[in-house]
């Protein structure tokens, strides 16, 4: 895997999947639960900030080019305060996002695809396609991008397309219906799932061999994953309703199962399972690429595929311990991870730039 490379068009398709990633079936959610009709306002308002996140990790980009995160860390923090930053950043992608997104995909099909089958049983299956993944490579794994983000795409328009005749605008009125305080939590939420992990695409950065476009490539990326958000959102909302949408676990999904064009084609939602199973899988490699890397260049290891194999087994065993229950893991995600994401994603990457650049100045006056 050290010598894989993905050009800047596969970099870009791992940042919208990334950004898409478990967020499709949750946003929907915890934006109507926040904003109310104003829910799409928020997202509006997150994809914003998201650009903001990527110019940030971007300059950390500009000031190292070639580094990973990782290395960043050690180069400006020094050895021994860079290397516990960096153990930080491998706990939270291999400890913590990682075994949640196994959980969030076994707790999900167990609940509503393969009721019969234990969800220990659906992470095992689901976690052996990303080892089987990770084995071949990133190389290998951005030509998949290419094949299945086609594929991904029409799944998905063809959802918003056969739910037109059930969408209300009213539904979608007032536009502005809560105060800004309501309107800046649901934000929150969104950039907190989908724009402060981005911070972990620096891991992958250094793999894309066109470097020029790379940081177009991850502008374009996040919006275009942004923009999926959105327009689901919007349509779960329009057809449910407010108050229907905050009521259901997943309301994309159950916006799927609503789909009844002439009673023939209807219980379509193995569309909307198939369109997160594709954009879950991404997301997890990027974790899961993101921690073996970093653990090979804190041991200084030749090859992170060594780590594969040990990696896979732990994640898969902390995904089924993790989150003891449904509820536990809602308070965790609404709790929890918000602040948490905050001190990752904002806090360290701004601190590791000032540092950078305060280095910078003193080297040019001296």
């Amino acid at each position: 895997m050290n010598n894989d490379k993905v050009n800047a068009r596969q970099f870009m398709l791992f940042a919208a999947l990334f950004t898409v990633g478990s967020s499709i079936l949750f946003i929907p959610l915890s934006s109507a639960a926040s904003a109310k009709q104003s829910g799409w306002i928020a997202i509006l308002i997150g994809m914003v900030v998201t650009l903001g996140y990527v110019w940030l990790y971007m300059a950390l980009v500009r000031e190292a080019p070639g580094c990973t995160l990782v290395e960043m860390s050690r180069k400006w923090l020094g050895k021994w305060l860079g290397t516990l930053v960096s153990v930080c950043y491998i706990i939270t992608v291999l400890l913590m996002t990682g075994p949640s997104l196994l959980y969030y995909l076994g707790e999900f099909m167990s609940a509503q695809i393969m009721t019969q089958t234990p969800m220990e049983v659906i992470i095992i299956l689901f976690a052996l396609v990303v080892f089987m993944g990770m084995r071949m490579g990133m190389g290998t794994l951005g030509r998949a991008a290419e094949v299945l983000f086609p594929v991904f795409a029409v799944l998905f328009v063809s959802l918003i397309v056969f739910s037109i005749p059930d969408m209300k605008a009213e539904q979608l009125r007032p536009v502005i219906a809560v105060g800004a305080k309501s309107i800046l939590g649901a934000v929150l939420d969104y950039v907190s799932f989908s724009a402060m992990p981005l911070i972990f695409m620096l891991m992958v950065y250094p793999l894309v061999s066109d470097t020029s476009k790379a940081a177009k490539a991850l502008y374009i990326g996040t919006l275009v994953g942004g923009a999926f958000l959105l327009a689901m959102t919007v349509v779960c909302v329009s057809v449910l309703g407010v108050e229907y949408t905050v009521q259901q676990t997943y309301p994309s999904y159950e916006l799927a199962k609503k789909i009844n064009i002439g009673d023939i084609l209807t219980r379509i939602e193995v569309i909307m399972a198939t369109i997160w199973i594709i954009s879950l899988y991404f997301k997890l490699i990027i974790y899961f690429y993101a921690g073996i890397k970093a653990v090979a260049q804190l041991l200084r290891l030749g090859s992170e595929r060594t780590l594969v194999f040990p990696v896979w087994v732990i994640m898969i065993v902390l995904s089924l311990i993790e989150y003891p229950d449904t509820a536990y893991r809602s308070w965790f995600d609404s709790k929890i991870w918000p602040p948490y994401a905050i001190t990752f994603g904002i806090f360290l990457p701004l601190l590791l730039l000032a540092i950078a650049k305060l280095g910078k100045s003193r080297n040019a006056s001296g």
